[in-house]
Order: C-alpha cells, then sequence, then structure tokens
C-alpha cells in the first residue's frame, strides 16, 4: 500500500471516528437533558453514547496500526463475515419491527411505547443484531 492509499484510508477512519464521536456527544447531551422525566433513559444514552466513543477510538487504533503496518484493510472472509451478519441481522430487525406493529395497540404497552420509542427501540435492535451476529460468525464461522 503506498503512502497515497494510507493517508486516504488514515483520513477516511478519522472522519468516520469523528462524526461517531459527535453523534455520540448530541447523545450525552440529549440524555442529560432527558435525566430530569425519564432517568433510566437518560442514562441508557449517556453510557451507550460513552461506549461508542471507546469503541470508536479503539477501532480507529487497531486499524491506523493495520494500516501503518502495510496489511491490507479487508479480506475476502471479512466480506463475507459481514454480509452475512448485516443479511441476519436485517432479517431479525424485520421481525422485530412486526412485533413492534403487532403488540404496540396492547394495553400493557400503551402507556410507555410511543412510535419515537419504537422506533429508537427498532435502530438499537438493528445495532445490537449486527454486533452479535458479527460476534457470532467471528467465533463460530462463516456458514456456506
Amino acid at each position: 500500500m503506498g503512502e497515497i492509499e494510507r493517508t486516504k484510508e488514515t483520513g477516511r477512519l478519522a472522519l468516520l471516528a469523528g462524526l461517531t464521536i459527535v453523534i455520540a456527544v448530541s447523545f450525552i447531551l440529549w440524555g442529560v437533558n432527558t435525566l430530569h422525566e425519564n432517568y433510566l433513559f437518560g442514562i441508557t444514552l449517556i453510557l451507550g453514547a460513552v461506549a461508542a466513543i471507546t469503541i470508536s477510538i479503539w477501532v480507529f487504533l487497531s486499524e491506523r496500526r493495520k494500516i501503518a503496518s502495510g496489511s491490507p484493510m479487508q479480506d475476502e472472509r471479512s466480506r463475507m463475515m459481514l454480509q452475512k451478519a448485516t443479511s441476519y441481522s436485517f432479517y431479525t430487525s424485520l421481525y422485530f419491527i412486526l412485533f413492534l406493529g403487532i403488540f404496540i395497540d396492547e394495553p400493557f404497552l400503551n402507556d410507555h411505547l410511543t412510535a419515537s420509542r419504537a422506533l429508537g427501540a427498532a435502530l438499537a435492535e438493528m445495532v445490537i443484531a449486527l454486533l452479535v451476529f458479527m460476534a457470532y460468525f467471528h467465533f463460530r464461522g462463516i456458514p456456506e
């Protein structure tokens, strides 16, 4: 990998890490703002944002080390693993959204589950499902 490609890859990683940190800081501010109304939701936002910042810094530093050593950014196995994990998490998310659509009008959820909270739960489930499937395929291998 040439010097120009390394600089481009480092720049892309820095942009992605910076964008993640900006979004996470906005979630922290949103969490601090909602602490007095809903303590658990505010704490969840703050902890999730801190976890996102920590993970983005860790990914940035580890990928930067890979770029500096000259190793390739993505091989065939990691590309297939990401593709399988993405498709499995997509189907899992569809079932979760179907579940929310069926049970959103139930009396036991009617007071607590608004449309914005359902959307937030669906987005959180998508991210969590992707991370779980990535970890699963990393340790168990990719099915054929």
